[in-house]
């Protein structure tokens, strides 16, 4: 653009030179009036071309050549833009294409391993046991609680419900009579603090073979007490083996939670819980003692023939 502008200057003043060296070559050749003519009309021609040309402000000529040269530049800038574009456009679909192909490939050739133990999955297979060891024994305790509630000294015994301690009035227990063992005058016997003394409980219903059935009597107090004074505080009743061949005639007992002659040991297990003292005492199968404080009571038995031995007494 700056080029532009002063050409046109430098061909105003070339025409203004010719114009003046016309009128004065004229003015050497022809007449006074013909050259005057000629050099007004040059000179009108010249003050004409002149001020067609006349010189462009500079601060004009630079700020058109500022935004020229900004629309230059802002073309080449779209050209190349465009170009990158076209490029991106041009090589997007050739890396996608590439990554899928490198994805299937990668899914191919990709094998699963299954993970191996670990130290973390060792410790929480440990954890889990352990959990489980500790809710089976915390089961057990809730059991063997519930099964010490139920002692509360009440059970049933051929159709009597009896409640330790027993009271007894003239020393006899329905139809069930009773027989001090050791004791040749018990209404002249005194106990000692802890002593206890035991008597035979007999009925006509049922033959010894048929069952067996001791009275306990304790002096639980902290002085002497007279024998006739102190209530029955225990029974201990042991299944028979029954007379030529039959099976024993036996009084219905029914025990806390239900338990019964024949009852199994497992059902013991699972109303009592864990026994605090378990054996094969008197050559029974199994036997469990249960205390809770107040009371006391023990199962026996065998295998084969379930619950077939009881006492039940304060402690």
């Amino acid at each position: 653009m700056i080029r532009k502008e002063f050409g046109r200057i430098l061909r105003g003043a070339a025409i203004g030179a010719l114009a003046i060296a016309l009128v004065t070559g004229t003015a050497a050749c022809g007449s006074k009036d013909e050259t005057a003519v000629q050099a007004d009309t040059a000179g009108e021609s010249a003050q004409a071309e002149q001020k067609a040309e006349e010189p462009i402000n500079p601060e004009e000529v630079r700020e058109e050549a500022k935004e020229e040269i900004l629309e230059e530049t802002n073309e080449q800038q779209a050209e190349v833009s465009g170009e990158e574009v076209k490029e991106e456009v041009k090589e997007e679909p050739a890396e996608e294409k590439k990554e899928e192909t490198d994805g299937e490939n990668n899914k191919e050739n990709t094998v699963i391993e299954k993970p191996g133990p670990s130290d973390e999955n060792t410790a929480s297979g440990q954890d889990a046991e352990e959990v489980k060891k500790e809710e089976k024994e915390e089961e057990k305790e809730e059991s063997g609680a519930k099964g010490l509630a139920l002692l509360d000294g009440h059970m049933t015994f051929d159709g009597m419900e009896l409640q330790f301690p027993v009271e007894l009035s003239g020393m006899t227990l329905g139809d069930w009579k009773l027989e001090y063992v050791n004791v040749d005058d018990p209404g002249a016997r005194t106990l000692a603090p802890q002593e206890v003394v035991t008597a035979v409980m007999t009925s006509s219903a049922f033959s010894s073979d048929d069952v067996k059935v001791t009275a306990e009597f304790g002096n639980y107090s902290d002085s002497e007490a007279a024998l006739s004074d102190i209530p029955m505080t225990g029974i201990y009743i042991e299944r028979g083996k029954g007379k030529d061949g039959n099976d024993p005639n036996l009084p219905k007992v029914e025990m806390p939670g239900g338990l019964t002659w024949g009852s199994s040991e497992q059902e013991v297990r699972d109303l009592f819980g864990e026994a605090s003292l378990s054996g094969t005492f008197f050559d029974r199968d199994f036997d469990f003692m249960y205390e809770n404080g107040e009371y006391m009571v023990e199962f026996g038995g065998m295998n084969d023939s379930g619950l077939d031995y009881i006492v039940y007494c304060c402690e």
